[in-house]
């Protein structure tokens, strides 16, 4: 790997420049595969541009959030990544995007720092958490979209641990009381992995599993609404084994600081509150001057290509790649983005040998969930899976993405890790 200075990057390259835009699964997945296949070639210079020095692997943070995971095991740092890789980190934001010339505009903090040109360009910056106009939300709730957030989950939850440690136990289950809002995959793993570990962590402060109030509240009539009745069945009685509160049917219309008020007229106690209603593409993507839809993601076409630009592709959440069978856009999944990073890949070596792209088969070939680091559900190939066998292939994937990214040392190693948090 070569770390390109802000004042490197602008330099005009020699021969063809690939240039990535955004570190995460996507863009990741895109530079490791260009750089292995293109590993010797002095005509082609890969270029990742993204601000920060890691990826955070999202799917794992509930591991960090609660326990016993380190912070490090949900970052890839990007330095390690690509060290054997012709791949140039340029730590910085693309800011504008010039097809005219051929070229993006990088810098970061209003500060712009030059241009870069390109030969194909891959946009892939993500998304950001997506938190409503709810009055009080913003101010009183912990969202679940980086390593930073699942420490502050882990702060707030040792802060009640304390507090509650004071009081009379009539008075504790207010202080211990945790809500997450939000029935979706992320919502389900964080609510799933309290109710598993917390009851572990009390017992350091003196207090008991009786003192523990934990809840998950879904503004819809159910939960998990992309997997089958049956495995939100099954996920919903494993909650109510480990304790959770359901609260289902009625939006959030206010949070004060120890309260959730819900339109119906409920009121939830809640000294920890964490948010995991959605996500929405990275807003800058909308300053670019490319087709958007409704939601905010960026057109493509069959090949991942913005519609009018032959040379810039989209890959990733910021991608509405719409699927060709449902004419759906397909959903803000890592199985999707690292896909659609794969196949962008191929097409860019196939557009170097002077051979047209081929179109992204989108086809979903499974989902998986955990509710808890010890328990999952999912399906693949049309096969439904719930228990240790979900857990497993849900841990599955994380080592194959490891395995695709680092090779077989940190497969290896993050397999080791991965094994002694299940103990």
């Amino acid at each position: 790997m070569r770390q390109a200075p802000c004042a490197t990057c602008a330099t005009p390259s020699v021969g063809k420049r690939i240039v990535i835009a955004g570190g995460g699964y996507a863009g990741t997945t895109a530079a490791v595969n260009l750089g292995r296949k293109l590993k010797g070639r002095s005509d082609v210079e890969i270029m990742l541009i993204e601000p920060n020095a890691h990826q955070q692997a999202l799917s794992e943070l509930d591991l960090v959030a609660v326990g016993p995971a380190r912070a490090e095991f949900c970052e890839l740092w990007l330095a390690r990544v690509f060290k054997n890789l012709p791949v140039t980190v340029c730590y910085n934001r693309v800011t504008s995007v010039n097809p005219a010339s051929h070229s993006v505009t990088v810098g970061s903090h209003g500060v712009t720092t030059g241009e870069v040109d390109y030969w194909r360009l891959v946009l892939a910056t993500g998304a950001v958490a997506f938190v409503p106009p709810v009055p009080g939300l913003a101010e009183h709730a912990v969202t679940m979209w980086s390593v930073a957030d699942a420490q502050e989950l882990q702060r707030r939850g040792e802060v009640q641990f304390r507090v509650a440690a004071k009081l009379d136990p009539i008075d504790r289950p207010r202080a211990l009381s945790f809500t997450v809002i939000g029935g979706g995959a992320t919502g389900i793993e964080i609510v799933g992995t309290l109710a598993e570990l917390l009851p572990k962590r009390i017992h350091t402060f003196g207090l008991d599993r009786s003192d523990l109030r934990i809840r998950l509240v879904e503004g819809r009539p159910d939960i998990l609404y992309d997997l089958p009745q049956q495995l939100r069945e099954r996920t919903k009685r494993h909650l109510a084994k480990l304790g959770v509160e359901l609260i289902t049917g009625s939006m959030v219309s206010r949070v004060e600081r120890d309260t959730v008020h819900l339109e119906n007229g409920s009121v939830i106690d809640s000294s920890v509150l964490v948010f995991c209603g959605g996500a929405k593409a990275e807003p800058s993507a909308l300053e670019w001057g490319l087709e958007a839809d409704a939601s905010g993601r960026l057109v493509v076409s069959e090949v991942c290509k913005a519609p009018g630009y032959d040379d810039i592709y989209v890959v990733g959440d910021i991608s509405a790649f719409r699927d060709t069978e449902t004419g759906r856009t397909i959903p803000m999944l890592a199985q999707f983005a690292i896909r659609e990073a794969e196949h962008t890949a191929k097409n860019i070596l196939r557009e170097l040998r002077c051979e047209q792209p081929t179109p992204f088969p989108s086809g979903m070939h499974g989902e998986f969930v955990s509710a808890g680091p010890r328990w999952g559900i999912g399906w693949m190939f049309g096969l439904n899976l719930s228990g240790i066998p979900a857990i497993i292939m849900k841990r599955l994937t994380y080592v194959l993405y490891w395995l695709q990214v680092g090779g077989i040392l940190l497969a290896v190693r993050r397999t080791r890790e991965m094994l002694k948090m299940q103990r």
